[in-house]
């Protein structure tokens, strides 16, 4: 039995945990990378802002299921086991996943083509939903000590994600050339598969965390009483996240007109320069508290999004990505730690995987948002007032909850 003197209680709870993180990002870096590419092939011909809606909604209707696989298999996963409902989560998103690189296109059948596309997609959200429930819940539970600086590192894995598929695609716009845009776009979403393998192997030597089987026999429903707090907390994250992150591939393809082969690799730094981000912030929050690292790095954020989308210009792209993809990713490193530390064990998993996914009803919209007002206004102001927006609802949700960084994940519930 593990002692409270380690850091860890078992590796392979950790590594399987932080694969959530990896694969979830790789498989919503996939279709947001994509996404003016399945634009234009699944749905009826279009142009300009039109197309800019057709290549928001595949990001949509992933996001908007994934609180009902969060629900769903948060539940299994407080009931019957973290790793269980691991288990069963990776195969659902390896074969979504997979499939989606051989479906037909809307020129080849139709109608059938953008209802199989979203049909999969949604089935995709609500397995990915479901890992990261469990896959959260199992690794901040393996932590004894520097949970904080676990978390930044758990949800660095977020951008890890991010910068394997763009550098795929980065790979495969350059050696393919016009045939990425018709056939090597697929390519992605087969590479997908692999590591989600991986992860199955991982997660068979997996073990069920002490505090899970020690855990009060109640139903998981009765530790939900902190949902609506943190359901506005990450409300508020998640809308940052979507009016940046998220929209990027989509602001540099169709608002700044780059080809694939441009935008992949800006995508990579953008990306890239996030993880160090979350660690630091997730370390400042061991020191400072989740409650205040998460305001001070909300307010930093804010400030960079209205400085980005207010300046960015071609000629120094490289530059105002690098700065703005660094202070972005702030807020988001407390997360894991945040959330595992706000649910008593008997309903962690389901807190957790609802807490978490549970805003993308909402935030899952926010690219959709943007597309729509931007025929009021330009994309620009209408990126930045959602961010802008996003950053006071987390603010005021951190505000009236609780710190909670001393939390004993081990004892609690």
């Amino acid at each position: 039995m593990a002692v409270k003197s380690a850091v860890v209680e078992r590796w392979s709870n950790v590594i399987g945990g932080y694969l959530s993180w990896v694969m979830d990002a790789y498989d919503l870096g996939a279709v947001l990378i994509t996404a003016p590419i399945l634009g234009s092939l699944f749905f009826p011909r279009s142009g300009g802002l039109l197309l800019l809606l057709y290549s928001s909604l595949p990001i949509a209707f992933t996001v908007v299921f994934r609180p009902l696989g969060g629900l769903i298999f948060g539940y299994i996963g407080d009931r019957f086991g973290r790793r269980t409902s691991l288990l069963i989560t990776v195969l659902g998103y390896s074969l979504s996943i997979g499939l989606t690189g051989f479906l037909p296109t809307y020129a080849q059948v139709g109608v059938l083509a953008t209802i199989a596309l979203i049909i999969l997609r949604s089935l995709q959200g609500i397995f990915i939903g479901g890992d990261i429930s469990g896959g959260f819940t199992i690794s901040m539970e393996s932590i004894y000590r520097l949970r904080g600086f676990f978390s930044g590192v758990f949800q660095s894995g977020v951008l890890l994600g991010f910068v394997i598929v763009d550098l795929l695609s980065t790979y495969l716009a350059l050696t393919l050339g016009k045939a990425y845009l018709s056939f090597g776009w697929r390519i992605i979403y087969w590479v997908g598969m692999v590591p989600a393998i991986l992860a199955a192997f991982i997660r068979l030597s997996m073990a069920e965390p002490i505090a899970w089987v020690k855990r009060q026999r109640l139903s998981p429903f009765k530790a939900l009483y902190p949902l609506p707090q943190v359901f506005m907390v990450m409300l508020g994250m998640w809308v940052m996240v979507y009016a940046s992150s998220t929209f990027m591939p989509i602001f540099l393809a169709a608002v700044l007109k780059l080809p694939p082969s441009l935008y992949a690799p800006l995508l990579v730094v953008f990306n890239a320069v996030g993880i160090p981000a979350m660690i630091i912030a997730g370390y400042a929050s061991d020191k400072l508290g989740r409650k205040y690292a998460g305001i001070i790095s909300a307010i930093i954020a804010a400030a960079s999004a209205a400085w980005f989308y207010m300046t960015v210009n071609a000629q120094n792209l490289t530059m105002e990505l690098l700065l703005f993809g660094f202070l972005l990713n702030l807020p988001s490193g407390i997360v894991p730690a945040y959330l595992a530390e706000r649910f008593k064990t008997h309903g962690r998993a389901t807190g957790v995987g609802t807490g978490y996914n549970g805003p993308f009803i909402i935030a899952g919209w926010t690219s959709t948002i943007i597309a729509m007002l931007s025929r009021i206004i330009n994309p620009y102001g209408s990126a930045m007032t959602m961010f802008l927006i996003g950053a006071l609802i987390s603010i005021v949700g951190l505000v009236i909850g609780p710190e909670t960084r001393h939390t004993d994940l081990s004892t609690w519930g």
